[in-house]
């Protein structure tokens, strides 16, 4: 027979067991508790000594860096974080989303880790050279041990342009780059002349509108630039500068004409040079030991023009390297490749004198010692009528390629004279005709056993004896393109 217990210790047996229950709860407290320590023994590692700034222009504010704080230790770990220039560094901090140039209080348990995030913005210093700016971040432990993380960066003092006209005749120098935001137009009736040395960078969707007269005379030594005002990387080995569609392109108005590009670098924009609709009359532009190259769109593209180009390499379009519609092209000594790194690509020259229906006649066509080739298996493609009427001339035999190397299946077109033909099944194919790519960087300088050596003619040698980095040629058994071979 069981006997019931007094109410009062009823009471106390559920007090004793809830004791326990708060007692296991403290105790679990307490072995989950974070010790920090204060000893100068236990310190942090980081992700990189150094934070390096690619060239910063002054006055734009960079693009973020990041690194690592990591406690390696089996304690917790007190800092305080401040950039050791204060307030007037033209460094700027972020640690897990608290930005300034003196953070305090940052606790960090053991196995954990902190992003810190730094940007800069460098002041002018008043001097065309480029010069460094250095400061650290300094991490102030609770121990009294004080550790750094180190900041460099290039800064380069600029001229800015927003939406420039230019209305006179006008003359840009290589003392300061030029940063072009809003496009940079050169009115009709206006020259803009751009001395050797001249460097243009066009932000995002900027280009040069040209409806006067461009004349960009650079050197083999001090060349002509004109590029993307993006100085970062995408990722460490990778720079925007080697990425197409960075700014718009130069396009050249139907008004314009006597343009010349002579040792100019044109690259990473939407397109390259767009010539409007215009006159074969009448020359639209030349082109002389130049390079357009990594664009999304056409390298070269004109429509119903007169051009002449010489010792360039056009290289990895989008679309075409060259688009031709109707018009008078003269190409001589010229690398036309298309192997651009992200995409296919099309073919790496195309030829119309037709286009939305209306008729462009083709006056002529001519590519003597050429290269053209690129990963598509025809490296020449567009639509030639047989006849355009009312003109003699306009036609599909209006296009001719002497003394080349022609990537096509086309071997029996009559327009093709003393070419050597490649395919795509051949091994000294496409890209092996030249050196070997580096990471992301095209090279179009030949191979010791490209197809390409030594089938020049011996009349264009004289006109033309040194090659685009200023090799001479031999006047018997020089190379097609732009670049004579020399050995590595």
């Amino acid at each position: 027979m069981h006997r019931a217990l007094p109410i009062r210790m009823k009471h106390m047996k559920r007090f004793c067991n809830l004791l326990i229950v708060v007692s296991v709860i403290i105790m679990s407290a307490c072995e989950g508790r974070i010790e920090f320590s204060s000893s100068p023994e236990n310190r942090l590692t980081f992700s990189a000594d150094t934070v390096n700034f690619d060239t910063l222009f002054t006055s734009v504010t960079s693009s973020t860096a990041c690194f690592m704080v990591y406690n390696n230790t089996s304690t917790g770990i007190r800092a305080d974080v401040m950039v050791a220039g204060g307030d007037s560094s033209p460094f700027r901090l972020n640690v897990d989303g608290e930005g300034g140039t003196y953070l305090s209080g940052f606790e960090i348990e053991p196995g954990d880790s902190l992003f810190c995030f730094v940007s800069a913005i460098i002041p002018d210093s008043g001097s065309p050279e480029v010069f460094m700016v250095r400061d650290s971040i300094a991490f102030m432990l609770e121990s009294g041990v004080v550790q750094y993380v180190r900041l460099d960066a290039c800064g380069r003092n600029a001229i800015f342009l927003r939406g420039t006209r230019i209305l006179n005749d006008t003359v840009l120098t290589p003392d300061y780059p030029y940063i072009i935001y809003d496009s940079l137009l050169v009115a009709g009736g206006a020259t803009l002349s751009l001395l050797p040395g001249t460097e243009l960078y066009f932000h995002k969707g900027a280009g040069l509108v040209v409806e006067g007269t461009l004349v960009a005379e650079g050197t083999l030594e001090h060349p002509v630039l004109m590029r993307g005002d993006r100085l970062d990387r995408l990722f460490s080995n990778l720079p925007y500068d080697l990425l197409s569609d960075q700014w718009k392109g130069i396009r050249l108005g139907s008004g314009s004409f006597e343009n010349r590009f002579s040792f100019c670098d044109i690259h990473g924009g939407e397109y390259g040079i767009k010539a409007d609709s215009s006159r074969d009359d009448r020359l639209k532009f030349m082109m002389i030991s130049s390079t357009v190259h990594n664009v999304a769109g056409n390298g070269i593209e004109t429509t119903g023009a007169r051009i002449s180009v010489a010792n360039s390499q056009l290289t990895n379009a989008g679309v075409h390297c060259v688009s031709i519609t109707g018009g008078y092209a003269e190409f001589n000594y010229c690398t036309i490749a298309s192997f651009p790194l992200w995409w296919v690509g099309e073919s790496a020259l195309a030829l119309n004198n037709t286009a939305d229906d209306v008729d462009w006649p083709l006056i002529k066509a001519d590519f003597r010692n050429c290269i053209i080739t690129g990963r598509q298996g025809e490296s020449i493609t567009g639509l030639l009528k047989d006849s355009i009427e009312g003109y003699a001339k306009g036609s599909a035999d209006c296009f001719s390629v002497s003394n080349s190397l022609v990537m096509t299946s086309d071997t029996l077109n009559p327009g093709f004279k003393d070419v050597v033909f490649e395919w795509t099944g051949n091994e000294k194919a496409g890209e092996a005709n030249f050196r070997e790519r580096k990471e992301y960087h095209s090279v179009f300088m030949l191979d010791s056993l490209s197809l390409a050596r030594g089938i020049s003619d011996t009349v264009s040698v004289f006109y033309w004896p040194e090659d685009r980095n200023g090799i001479s040629r031999p006047v018997h058994g020089a190379d097609a393109g732009c670049y004579q071979f020399v050995p590595y």
